[in-house]
């Protein structure tokens, strides 16, 4: 799909294109990540022999699984974000399409 936008400043327009088969696929990898990222987020070794150590290994792990939850969180945002894109552009190619078909028969 290409369109002309206003490339912001003033400047002019400028064009871009999309490629919807390439955003949909966008959106499914992050959705993949985020369920990955989710399920390491979710889980925990079990307690182990490591001694004076163990309340050190287990603030690591918890920062990491937070970290994991945050990041699994975000990438389903993008993923949706991804998603919303690409509805727009198909509305707007479709809108497009239709203009071409008015007032013809």
């Amino acid at each position: 799909m290409n369109h002309v936008a206003d490339g912001g400043g003033g400047g002019g327009s400028s064009s871009y294109v999309v490629d919807r088969g390439a955003l949909t696929a966008v959106a499914a990898g992050l959705g993949t990540a985020a369920s990955a990222l989710d399920d390491v987020g979710s889980g925990r070794p079990s307690p182990s022999d490591t001694g004076l150590a163990e309340p050190l290994l287990l603030m690591i792990l918890a920062s990491a699984s937070e970290a994991a939850g945050r990041l699994a969180f975000e990438s389903t945002t993008l993923a949706a974000a991804v998603e919303d894109c690409n509805v727009d552009a198909e509305t707007v190619d479709s809108a497009a399409a239709a203009t071409f078909l008015v007032g013809k028969s």
